[in-house]
């Protein structure tokens, strides 16, 4: 465009420069508004997502205000955020108030969860629904495996959308490490896959309790998919309850171990000490429960009381090292000997912090070796001795089992309307249990298998849903209880507010002990536990939808059938009442909208 003169020119760059201003200013207004609808949506933080400013959408918070936090306090400005988060969380307490237990007036009061999902989407919203109802589910933080073909994302939207639910939908920079992310770059090695999908899985853990603590969170379930935390009340087919004390006559053997058998009708043998001396049993009877607190009975007839080593040892440990004691810390096997961190070495003068060895003359086995635990002090074959570190210190400590026979007389069942929270907190308050309930609870799982009855439950589930839909209602049989070989290791439930946030800081332990100083290294006897996960090895074909690290073995038609023979001892309806209730306290028609998607395995490239 030709200007007349220098003055137009100056006219005009003014005029355009308004106007370049104005399209500013609705351009931010715009951005504004899409954060703040994308935020009271679902919090989606994807490379595509709008940066947050700070760990909490809600509110930005000081360096200072972030410090106190997690130590447990209150930020300066928690007020505002608990503000924010009771009108995201009005509806799921305003549903809630129809049940009888969740009268309280904090809108944001329930129990978070962490899940790491990899193709969950046919079961996830049974998984939601059952939690939501039962612990009562407040908030959730889902990461998704880089294997998996499908995003949860729609299904965690629509819980956000019509319930409220506090959602959060993690990439992998949320958590893991730069070296860490994608896809496994050796395919063909399966272990190494496997070794890195647990890497993935003790990362997010820990990060994600990190964040449920920021966020004043109190108790934060870790389990899979396929596991449902449920009331484990006494029933007949209960395994034995452990003794406290050995019946009159009764040899007690300690520092005990069992050694097993391939003959399928000889049970193994004991072996540990009995009166002082070394003592190795016959064969055990068949079906013989081998665990602390039992009587064994050999092929002879011969009896013995088994102590509870661990017990024994913690009642006897000490909670710091003698005065010129070096303390040894993060033991290490291998090859025979002995490795450890050392501090205070008044020995050999090495720095604090310093990896060496410890010369012992312990075999494979023995006694001494079986005593090793933490609080206690070992002597090398120099007569030397060293202070193990008690990292037991902050665990829940043991109480007697008959207190915890009555703890589990006291549950409720799962159709009353008492959560999960309900009961944590009475048991907190309760003579028996209190003081017991450390920060981690361990959960022994118990696996339920692929039979289903000829017949079904007409009653389990309401009208205009298929039983079939739902894992909880289709599958009753499960393994003995008890038995470690078919159920395995536990899952937890931890109180992220009484763990510090260092603990936080680094990856996981494992997924089932997650922190080394507050979660016991024991597992919890299925016998004495609150609570226990059913573990759903569900359909064959849900069983190999997954795309995980364990692809080879879920293809596996032989191995699937064989876990599920080793999961049909027994049947209960203990969980089969969930549907129903969750029905009738969001309604019909949202009850149907939430999970229309359950149990539909959409095919997958």
């Amino acid at each position: 465009m030709p200007f007349i003169n220098r003055e137009q020119q100056h006219i005009y760059i003014r005029l355009n420069l308004r106007v370049l201003q104005r399209i500013v200013a609705v351009g931010v207004a715009l951005c504004l508004y899409l954060t703040v609808h994308f935020h009271n949506t679902l919090h989606v933080d994807t490379p595509l997502s709008v940066r947050r400013l700070s760990p909490h959408p809600s509110t930005v918070i000081s360096n200072h205000d972030a410090a106190a936090a997690t130590d447990g306090m209150p930020p300066r400005n928690a007020g505002n955020a608990n503000t924010q988060r009771a009108v995201v969380t009005s509806d799921h307490a305003t549903i809630a108030a129809k049940t009888k237990t969740l009268t309280s007036s904090n809108a944001d009061e329930g129990v978070s969860a962490c899940l790491l999902v990899n193709d969950e989407n046919p079961r996830l919203p049974e998984w939601i629904a059952y939690h939501y109802l039962t612990l009562p589910l407040v908030s959730l933080i889902v990461a998704v495996d880089p294997a998996s073909r499908s995003s949860p994302s729609d299904i965690l939207l629509q819980w956000k959308m019509e319930l409220k639910l506090d959602v959060h939908l993690w990439p992998e920079k949320r958590y893991l490490p730069k070296s860490m992310r994608g896809l496994c770059p050796t395919p063909d090695d399966a272990q190494k896959c496997l070794w890195r999908h647990r890497d993935r899985q003790q990362y997010f853990v820990n990060k994600c309790m990190a964040e449920h603590k920021m966020m004043n969170r109190t108790w934060v379930l870790l389990t899979d998919v396929d596991e449902y935390l449920v009331f484990n009340q006494v029933r007949e087919d209960d395994p034995v309850m452990p003794l406290d004390e050995p019946p009159e006559g009764i040899p007690i053997m300690s520092s005990w171990k069992y050694h097993g058998n391939t003959n399928p009708d000889m049970g193994g043998v004991v072996d540990g000490m009995v009166n002082g001396k070394y003592w190795r049993t016959m064969p055990l009877k068949p079906k013989t429960d081998v665990d602390y607190g039992n009587v064994i009975v050999d092929v002879f007839d011969q009896k013995h009381f088994l102590r509870d080593d661990v017990a024994h040892l913690e009642s006897t440990s000490l909670t710091e090292a003698p005065p010129g004691v070096p303390t040894a810390t993060n033991p290490l096997f291998a090859g025979g000997g002995l490795y450890v961190q050392i501090y205070n070495d008044t020995y050999d003068n090495n720095t604090d912090g310093a990896f060496v060895p410890i010369i012992m003359d312990w075999k494979v086995g023995d006694e001494k070796r079986r005593n090793f635990y933490g609080g206690h002090l070992i002597t090398d074959t120099k007569g030397r001795k060293y202070f193990m570190e008690n990292e037991h210190k902050f665990w829940p400590p043991h109480y007697l089992n008959k207190y915890s026979m009555a703890a589990r007389a006291r549950l409720p069942s799962l159709d009353d309307g008492t959560t999960v929270l309900d009961v944590l907190k009475a048991e907190a308050k309760e003579g028996y249990t209190k003081g017991a309930l450390g920060p981690c609870i361990s959960i022994p799982r118990l696996l339920y298998g692929s039979r289903e009855d000829e017949t079904k439950n007409s009653n389990s589930a309401p009208e205009g849903f298929d039983e079939n839909d739902f894992v909880t209602l289709r599958y009753r049989y499960h393994a003995p209880k008890g038995e470690f070989e078919a159920s395995k290791f536990g899952k937890t439930i931890i109180d992220v507010s009484r763990v510090p946030i260092k603990a936080l800081q680094t990856k996981a332990l494992n997924i089932h002990r997650p922190l080394m100083y507050y979660c016991r290294q024991d597992p919890t006897r299925y016998s004495v536990s609150l609570f226990r996960v059913n573990h759903y090895l569900d359909s064959f074909e849900a069983y190999s939808y997954r795309n995980d690290a364990r692809s080879t073995q879920r293809h596996c038609k032989e191995c699937y059938e064989k876990k599920g023979k080793g999961a049909a001892a027994a049947a209960d309806d203990d969980i089969q009442p969930w549907l129903r209730r969750f029905v009738k306290l969001v309604g019909h028609e949202k009850a149907q909208k939430l999970l229309s998607k359950a149990g539909y395995f959409a095919k997958l490239e």
